[in-house]
């Protein structure tokens, strides 16, 4: 592939995708609801099939972030191995997705797993219009430290659960 105009688009369309990104979990681990939720279009989806709930819509996802912001203090959100795909105004992506949470006796690895994404292009910037989050070990979530630690976001996101949940 030469570097040719629509290679150097779809570059820069990407650097602007992993900036997005970035503002997201900045976002999510430090506020406010609205910036989180203004990584999505108006009627994004962010889901966790693996945990059974599904968030729709700039309100609910600005309901959720406040239960996130109010049930896992000192959360760390690091997105790496972010692959992406670009095709004219719309865009898939992936990438690993491991969260870190910050309590009095140490520095916890909370979660591992990964997102799948898709992008569109909304004349001004790029956006999130379905996030799906995957947990490789999700009952992790329910034991030990981090199953204390990770009750109240239990609680709340059960409000959002799906009839597929597990």
């Amino acid at each position: 592939m030469g570097r040719d105009n629509a290679f150097l688009d779809a570059a820069a369309d990407r650097v602007m995708i992993k900036d997005l990104l970035g503002r997201y979990a900045w976002a999510l681990d430090h506020g406010p609801a609205a910036a989180w939720a203004g990584a999505f279009t108006p009627d994004g989806i962010f889901e966790a099939p693996n945990l059974g709930f599904r968030v729709a819509g700039r309100a609910k996802l600005i309901e959720f972030a406040n239960d996130v912001y109010r049930t896992m203090p000192n959360a760390h959100h690091l997105m790496t191995n972010i692959v992406i795909d670009v095709s004219g105004d719309e865009a898939s992506g992936r990438c690993a997705l491991n969260v870190f949470v910050a309590l009095p006796d140490a520095v916890y690895a909370a979660l591992q797993g990964w997102y799948e994404d898709d992008y569109v292009f909304d004349g001004v910037q790029w956006r999130i219009r379905h996030r799906r989050a995957y947990l490789v070990e999700p009952q992790a979530m329910g034991m030990g430290k981090m199953g204390e630690y990770f009750r109240g976001f239990s609680v709340a996101a059960a409000k959002y659960a799906t009839s597929a949940a597990p």
